[in-house]
């Protein structure tokens, strides 16, 4: 007797699916949930930006897109050629579209369209966490990484080639006109002005000199990236001119107090050898060991050396030298030559490395070339996040322009007053937990509501896991109320919270979504806001499961004990 085995319909069979689509899926998927989650937040503002009066094709509904974004995101499905896919090969997304199929360059267009509207769902989602009762602000954590920008390094233009490129597309662009203009006129019988020729309008590459070779299909797209990047340019230029010249009036101030307190240092040994000299004048046997001159005094000297190394970075500053590191105090490493720890003229920034002409993207004049943590470099973007403590619900994400971070932490916190006023929720953030990265007098010193707790050295030894390392020395009143601060029992425990916060979250996100962001500019700011709401609508989905959950097992407790 053979085996019997279970098998299901042929594919030529009829009615492969139920009828009802609530029999496609069971009850606990995550489309059921997000459809339910999503008919709770308010989606309206992606129907603002489509015509009232009727006129042209029926539009996809707003919240059927906005619903199948988050869903697919939620799935790791974040391309807009998978989002289309997924309403074929997904019954969840098929359920979610009622059937419909929107291609990809209708979900792009939709992003696009309602970029406002992306950017609040950020909130949105905050607010369903809160509903669960996942938002607490007594403690939060924030950190930043580097993902990937859709843009090549090696595609980075100077300022000369961008020049030459805009000139290039322009008279393509003036002659293709020319042409239009003669064709009307030749019509109308009229003999034109004299002009040049037109381009050939076929598509091509470029040379080895970053020429094209024939005109561009798309010259005016073209063109008007490049005009962005050129401003890109010169704004990064203007900027760190601006950085340079406060890193010089900075060391320039340094200079002066540390002429200051060699002079101060100078009047105390001269002070004792005046005072060891009348003791000895006046009959006495002054105690001690007899003094060198004032110049040999260690304390002299030491101020001497203080001296001459802030007038070496002065000098280095000015001509513009700088390519070592910086402590945040403004000190020197030993070992290492300077270097602007904000990152302008070292060679993360975006003017390049010493001696070389700066770049940008003509793809996405945003981005920026930054170091890697492994090593080298790539075109990314520095993303900064802040979550809160043992729930890691996310209430900002947002990109800064610097590779470093210390920048980033008054931004970085704004936003999240920002979100958190825009989801309604009452309260402020209690506590915020950064590691070294953000150290910085400026960021100590900042009025503002939440209560630092910075690292003042490296992670391990902050938090107690390692004794390796050792606090800077510095003479900034800021940091050394910071250290004590930190060195507390409070301090000690709040701190060690940082690391297991923020540091999933972005674990999370790239195991789920990648590390490369799809979209340019500023859309590349809604791709993160979807990253962030859907992190957080996952978080709010598990609490609501458990607490259905809890509540069930609790209302059948009273019915088995009867």
């Amino acid at each position: 007797m053979g085996r019997k085995f279970r098998t299901g319909d042929g594919p030529d069979q009829a009615m492969l699916m139920p009828a009802d689509p609530r029999e496609w899926l069971p009850d606990g998927h995550l489309a059921w949930k997000v459809l339910d989650l999503a008919g709770e937040m308010d989606l309206s503002r992606f129907g603002a930006s489509y015509r009232a009066d009727g006129q042209g094709g029926r539009p996809y509904h707003p919240q059927v897109m906005a619903t199948l974004l988050l869903y697919c995101y939620c799935r790791g499905r974040r391309s807009s050629r998978e989002v289309e896919m997924a309403t074929f090969d997904d019954v969840g997304a098929r359920i979610i579209c009622g059937g419909l199929h929107p291609d990809h360059s209708t979900v792009a267009e939709f992003t696009r369209r309602n970029m406002g509207a992306v950017l609040a769902l950020l909130p949105e989602s905050v607010k369903a966490c809160a509903a669960e009762g996942l938002v607490d602000l007594s403690v939060v954590a924030g950190d930043g990484t580097k993902l990937k920008a859709n843009a090549a390094m090696a595609a980075g233009l100077t300022r000369e080639q961008l020049d030459a490129q805009v000139a290039e597309l322009e008279a393509w662009i003036d002659a293709d006109f020319r042409q239009w203009a003669q064709g009307i006129l030749d019509d109308e019988g009229i003999t034109p002005p004299p002009g040049g020729a037109p381009g050939d309008g076929s598509p091509g590459g470029k040379d080895g000199n970053g020429k094209w070779k024939r005109k561009p299909a798309r010259a005016g797209q073209m063109l008007e990236r490049r005009l962005a990047a050129r401003a890109r340019l010169d704004g990064l230029r203007d900027e760190a001119q601006g950085t340079r010249d406060a890193r010089v009036a900075e060391l320039a101030a340094r200079v002066e107090r540390k002429q200051a307190a060699l002079a101060r240092q100078e009047g105390k040994a001269q002070a004792r050898a005046d005072a060891r000299a009348a003791a000895i004048a006046a009959g006495r046997r002054p105690g001690g060991k007899a003094p060198g001159s004032v110049s040999a005094d260690r304390d002299v000297a030491r101020a001497r050396q203080a001296l001459a190394d802030a007038r070496a970075d002065h000098a280095a500053a000015l001509a513009g030298t700088a390519a070592g590191e910086w402590r945040p105090d403004g000190r020197r490493r030993p070992g290492r030559p300077a270097r602007d720890k904000q990152g302008e003229a070292g060679k993360a920034s975006q003017a390049g490395k010493a001696g070389q002409e700066a770049k940008v993207s003509p793809a996405d004049p945003s981005s920026r070339v930054m170091p890697l943590k492994k090593g080298g470099y790539d075109q990314l973007f520095n993303v900064q996040a802040l979550a809160t403590a043992r729930t890691q619900v996310i209430l900002a994400i947002m990109r800064h322009p610097s590779p470093v971070d210390v920048q980033a932490l008054l931004p970085l916190l704004a936003e999240a007053r920002r979100v958190l006023a825009a989801a309604g929720i009452p309260g402020q953030i209690g506590t915020a937990l950064f590691d070294a990265g953000y150290a910085s007098d400026a960021n100590f010193t900042a009025p503002i509501p939440e209560a630092l707790y910075v690292a003042v050295t490296r992670e391990a030894r902050q938090a107690g896991r390692s004794a390796d390392g050792r606090d800077p020395e510095t003479m900034l009143p800021s940091w050394q109320d910071m250290k004590a601060r930190l060195a507390t029992s409070e301090g000690k425990a709040l701190y060690r919270q940082r690391s297991a916060t923020i540091e999933p979250v972005f674990a999370q996100l790239t195991a789920r979504l990648g590390r490369t962001l799809h979209y340019r500019g500023a859309l590349a700011d809604a791709e993160l806001a979807l990253w962030a709401a859907s992190h957080n609508i996952l978080k709010a989905i598990t609490a609501r499961t458990r607490r259905l959950a809890r509540q069930a097992r609790t209302a059948t407790a009273p019915a088995l004990a009867a």
